[in-house]
């Protein structure tokens, strides 16, 4: 993003120890961004470290939800209704298949939760990047000014 033509007008005004001050005040400002964007990727490693096994676990659980949905429309109602045993055995598996879902379901969520909070990890780094390219733009700028 290229900074508006007016900052370097306004800059190039300023006496060279205020340039001086501004510059050394952004070069500190970067130092702690720098370092702020140096921890949040710590943790978004460490977040993708921890997530991989969910991750898995999560597309496990999902292929298994899909698996006993499929499974459970397998026996079709019309011949369940004309035998007492597949009727039992259906309930059987009807709230087998309840519960697990249910588990399921709570992983997946977990899961998706984790990403979330990984995602908005990421967007405040994305964030604290563009923050630092304007520093940068704006330093670029006062050097400019400094030696016209």
């Amino acid at each position: 993003m290229a900074l508006n033509p007016c900052v370097k007008e306004i800059l190039c005004a300023l006496g060279s120890a205020v340039l001086g001050g501004l510059s050394g005040l952004i070069q500190a400002q970067k130092v702690a961004l720098e370092a702020l964007i140096a921890s949040f990727e710590a943790q978004i490693l460490a977040l993708d470290v921890l997530n991989a096994p969910l991750i898995i676990a999560r597309n496990v659980a999902l292929q298994a939800l899909h698996a006993a949905e499929s499974a459970a429309e397998l026996l079709p109602l019309g011949l369940i209704s004309t035998c007492a045993d597949l009727g039992d055995f259906n309930i059987n598996v009807s709230t087998a298949l309840a519960s697990t879902e249910a588990e399921l379901n709570d992983i997946v969520d977990r899961v998706n939760r984790y990403l979330s909070f990984r995602a908005e990890l990421q967007a405040a780094v994305d964030e604290f990047n563009a923050i630092l390219e304007q520093f940068s733009q704006i330093e670029l700028t006062i050097q400019e000014c400094a030696t016209a």
